[in-house]
């Protein structure tokens, strides 16, 4: 893993990592770790930082921004960022998910998924692959509560339906959770099984906490 003075091996994806709170940044380096196996992470914590990054290092991969740190003047920023460097995918981390941050935010061409902080780090994953894959992903709403009897998926299934919230095929879940097709299909009919629905969407919206 490399920081910013260290010289990335030719192996390494080089992956941009915005946010102003270092314990933010730290899970972060360790999550793009394990998805990306050798990575060298460069580090930043404002808009200005950002901007100097991505002119210095043209060959980056990925960007995870957060929205809220400084200098992005409430994600003012992206859009300068996208227009300057339009081919870096980039991935919005951020708590900030009002409906309408969050549609200007994934109107930006480079913007590939938009990711509350509050996700699970399989949902970050899952927008981290879709980028490297050219994918945009839409965003996860969550669905009303609806009453349903207690409801238990195994949490292979609950990181398969996780993944199907995000809009991700079969092919995509199958690739981003590194296994077989023909295993997320027997997950999906499991989880058909056990919420009661019929089709992936009824899946995707249904409330599966305990009630």
């Amino acid at each position: 893993m490399a920081g910013w003075g260290d010289a990335p091996s030719t192996a390494a994806v080089t992956v941009l990592i915005a946010d102003d709170h270092a314990l933010v940044r730290d899970g972060m380096r360790s999550l793009v770790a394990a998805v990306l196996g050798e990575v060298h992470c460069l580090e930043v914590d404002d808009g200005d930082a950002l901007m100097r990054a991505a002119r210095r290092h043209p060959g980056a991969r990925l960007a995870l921004v957060d929205l809220n740190m400084p200098g992005m003047e409430r994600g003012a920023r992206l859009a300068e960022l996208a227009h300057v460097h339009p081919g870096l995918p980039l991935v919005v981390i951020s708590a900030l998910t009002s409906p309408d941050v969050v549609r200007r935010t994934l109107d930006i061409a480079s913007v590939h998924a938009f990711v509350p902080k509050s996700a699970p780090s399989v949902q970050i994953s899952a927008a981290i692959h879709a980028a490297l894959l050219g994918h945009k992903l839409p965003f996860a709403h969550r669905a009303p509560q609806a009453r349903r009897p207690e409801v238990v998926l195994t949490p292979r299934m609950e990181e398969v339906r996780q993944l199907l919230r995000q809009g991700m095929s079969n092919k995509l879940i199958a690739r981003t959770l590194g296994i077989s097709e023909g295993t997320v299909k027997n997950h999906m009919s499991e989880i058909f099984k056990a919420l009661q629905v019929s089709n992936r969407t009824q899946a995707a919206q249904l409330d599966a906490e305990r009630l």
